[in-house]
């Protein structure tokens, strides 16, 4: 059930380098993916694991906030907020002993937010309230000066939530799953460079829930306001992910970051039983995609210093079948500023992302369109070392 939004990654982590002690700068952004069911998944934020590159111990909380422009219109022409608003927050912990590094960390990294009518006649975009929150254990272990590798293990939670399209509600049960990471970095701390390499497994959730009919499965059958048990399949895929980061001038750094998910490989399954034809069941259809990254940060005083950055994400073409489909890749803009007190840090960042247009033609629904769309989103972060 989680195919209809595909959110790239919320926090980019600027690290900047002056008198051979690396400070940490949070550039709080975020960008959407592309055409949503053809070039993506249900991915919100992805996980980030510079707190484990902190000297001794760390600690930062952070809030968020997503204000969407992104509308569909229909057949009458009238555009209707598709996205819909959000807010989440994130925390990260870490703490070592000898060699050895431990991370705790909670983000939102998934989420199917729509508010579609289900209008044949106008805007026919689902409507959906469905989130996943994953919490990661990670450990890190010094080789040497330059060289570490790291492991853990993630727990992803889905709460209870609804989907309702035009051919009825999709009530889906909570659920959790396990998953494990490994990685390896070189670093190179007298220029602040890091290249990190992370890899995460594909898995599988598998869960329950209820399915209410609407009118429409009259053609097959099926009453109006009838139930139907309902098992729904969600698989995540695999993905790597390489940061990267070197100064290039005095307090000047450059990041940047690729990540591929292998969706091609990762669908998902909403199973209605006892309808005929399988005319209720509703599946995704996600392509392998990559995002891109790139940042420069600057230190400005002992106190202040601020990012730029930007990120895209190719789409799949122009035109989709899916009514899940909101976009045709996208491109964003992000910047922050991060001021520094004692053992504290105040971090406040802002993202503009901007959508490729879209037109979605169901077969048996009028054309649905979406142009000119953007979404932006602001945050702020606290983080303190102890």
């Amino acid at each position: 059930m989680f195919f209809l939004i595909g959110v790239a990654f919320l926090s980019m982590h600027i690290h900047l380098e002056t008198k051979m002690k690396i400070v940490t700068m949070s550039a709080v952004g975020l960008m959407l993916s592309g055409s949503v069911v053809l070039a993506g998944g249900f991915e919100l934020q992805t996980l980030d694991t510079s707190p484990m590159y902190e000297n001794g111990g760390f600690g930062s909380f952070s809030l968020a906030k997503l204000n969407s422009n992104l509308n569909g219109a229909g057949a009458n022409k009238v555009k209707v907020k598709t996205l819909k608003d959000q807010n989440w927050t994130n925390f990260a912990l870490k703490f070592s002993a000898g060699d050895l590094d431990f991370g705790l960390s909670k983000y939102r990294s998934g989420a199917i937010q729509m508010s579609g009518n289900n209008d044949p006649t106008g805007s026919s975009a689902p409507k959906a309230d469905i989130e996943l929150d994953t919490l990661a254990f990670l450990a890190k272990y010094n080789l040497d000066q330059n060289w570490s590798v790291m492991g853990g293990v993630t727990q992803t939670s889905l709460g209870t939530g609804n989907i309702t399209t035009l051919k009825g509600s999709y009530d889906v049960k909570s659920q959790s799953q396990s998953n494990y990471v490994f990685g390896a970095a070189y670093s190179k701390p007298e220029i602040a460079l890091r290249a990190e390499l992370l890899y995460q497994p594909a898995s599988e959730m598998v869960t329950t829930g209820t399915y209410t009919a609407s009118s429409a499965m009259a053609a097959v059958g099926i009453a109006a306001g009838s139930t139907r048990d309902l098992n729904v399949t969600i698989k995540a895929p695999e993905t790597i992910t390489l940061n990267f980061q070197t100064g290039i001038a005095k307090d000047t750094l450059v990041t940047a970051s690729i990540h591929r998910a292998k969706w091609g490989s990762a669908q998902i399954l909403a199973a209605v039983n006892n309808i005929p034809l399988n005319a209720a069941n509703v599946s995704s259809a996600f392509t392998d995609t990559t995002k891109y990254s790139i940042g420069i940060g600057r230190k400005f005083s002992d106190v202040l210093s601020g990012s730029v950055s930007y990120s895209q994400e190719d789409g799949s073409g122009s035109r989709s079948t899916s009514l899940f489909s909101m976009s045709n890749g996208s491109k964003a803009v992000s910047a922050g500023i991060k001021y520094s007190l004692d053992n504290m840090d105040i971090a406040l960042g802002i993202s503009h992302t901007m959508f490729g247009d879209l037109t979605v033609k169901d077969p048996a629904l009028p054309e649905l369109t979406y142009s000119n769309n953007s979404a932006t989103t602001m945050g702020i972060k606290i983080s303190t070392r102890f």
